[in-house]
């Protein structure tokens, strides 16, 4: 964004050069990116994406923020110390980089002065409101997407980031990574401390699915990152189920120390089960029993998932016992998960036992297995219980699909003897949902 001119498009190094039309722009962008795809490289999908959408790639520290509007509006001074993308035919880093961020709702952390990282950045667009805020002058603005700025927490890792990065770059052109230099990448991503990349790395795990084995470097590298507790909830399962999908069996033994937080837990156990190492019954069983309530959920979930039916009995106590109506209906939706009939007695005792939140789940988890069995079991409940649950019963059973239930709609209809499941029979189910 140039201000104050307005009449024509800035041109050249600092503007990122002069482009195509919008729709021939991402044409071009998505035959690069397919282009890229043919070779054997995946990893790096989401920082390929942040290339195709930036203009302008620098490697820079934050030096000044200044502020406008009552903070609304900040422009960071950005120090390049190197151009991943949109250089000028020198190849010079620019000495400034102006950067536009809006403060007002933001949807990412406001980036502070002395912030390092490799920021994916846009023309910022020329509003009215930017031309009279700010001065004269070139800016930018990050891209949208996640991960549009990769903080760097010392200049080593912004060193790693930029060579990362610059591989990337020229994997895009070409033939791309050959199968070497895409495994390699791979497990730099993995070593990063910026998540974003972390998150990258895991996506190329999926290049390793039957191949040789991890060199010891490589195994270090995988077992560290998933002992890495800073990493948010979302990479870590990520990256578990990639280690899983890869089938990398060097890394049971530290799969096994993943105990917290549940999901994480959760998502071990499931990996284990894959790579022919699962928890035993005695573990998951005495976790059915822990003082977290996610722990007990996850455990549950795990012996239903792994052992189907023949794990009810185990777990149904916690549908129907448990202190916390959290796990209940966890338990609960996970037994509908199975849709069985097997699993029908409990969630038929959870939905006459309960109200609210954790008798609408029960409803859910028994309309999932539906059919039949389904039916029968809200024609008991409509004679069982507190008067508005079989209500409640009598509705869910008159709006499942299928002809199953109309038997046992008309036997409650000859036999029931609550005036509003009458009027509900003779006038419809308008305004009697639970």
């Amino acid at each position: 964004m140039m201000f104050p001119s307005r009449g024509r498009r800035a041109c050249g190094a600092r503007s990122g050069g002069c482009r195509p039309p919008g729709r021939l722009r991402w044409v071009a962008v998505a035959l690069l990116l397919l282009c890229a795809g043919v070779a054997a490289a995946t990893p790096g999908l989401r920082l390929r994406n942040l290339l195709g959408a930036a203009r302008l790639v620098v490697a820079a520290e934050v030096t000044t923020v200044t502020e406008y509007d009552d903070g609304r509006v900040a422009v960071l001074e950005l120090a390049p110390s190197a151009v991943l993308k949109g250089a000028g035919r020198d190849g010079a880093a620019p000495a400034r980089v102006a950067v536009v961020e809006m403060r007002e709702g933001p949807t990412r952390a406001a980036i502070a002065r002395g912030s390092r990282g490799v920021a994916f950045l846009q023309p910022a667009p020329r509003t009215s409101y930017l031309g009279r805020l700010l001065p004269p002058g070139s800016y930018y603005q990050l891209v949208p997407q996640y991960g549009a700025f990769l903080a760097a927490d010392s200049a080593a890792e912004m060193q790693r980031q930029t060579a990362v990065l610059t591989r990337l770059v020229e994997s895009t052109r070409g033939a791309g990574l050959a199968a070497p230099a895409a495994r390699a990448l791979t497990f730099e991503l993995l070593a990063a401390r910026n998540p974003v990349l972390v998150e990258d790395g895991a996506g190329g795990l999926d290049d390793l699915r039957g191949a040789a084995s991890l060199s010891d470097a490589e195994l270090t590298i995988v077992n560290d990152a998933l002992r890495r507790t800073d990493l948010p909830l979302r990479v870590r399962v990520a990256l578990i189920d990639a280690v899983a999908a890869a089938g990398l069996t060097g890394a049971v033994p530290v799969l096994q120390t993943l105990v917290s937080p549940a999901e994480v837990m959760a998502a071990a156990w499931k990996a284990l089960d894959a790579l022919g190492a699962p928890p035993s019954e005695r573990s998951l069983g005495e976790r059915l029993a822990d003082r977290d309530a996610a722990t007990r959920s996850a455990a549950a979930r795990e012996l239903l998932r792994r052992d189907g039916v023949d794990a009810i009995s185990r777990v149904a106590p916690l549908a129907l016992q448990d202190g916390d109506p959290a796990v209940r209906q966890a338990v609960i939706e996970a037994l509908g998960g199975l849709a069985r009939a097997e699993a029908l007695p409990p969630l038929e005792r959870a939905f006459g036992e309960n109200g609210g939140e954790v008798q609408q789940t029960a409803a859910r988890a028994i309309l999932a297995v539906g059919g039949q069995p389904a039916a029968d079991t809200f024609g008991r409940l409509a004679f069982s219980g507190p008067i508005e649950a079989q209500r409640y019963a009598v509705v869910l059973l008159a709006t499942m699909p299928g002809l199953e239930k109309d038997v046992v709609i008309a036997r409650i209809r000859a036999t029931h003897t609550d005036h509003q499941i009458q009027e509900m029979f003779d006038h419809g189910w308008q305004g009697h949902h639970h």
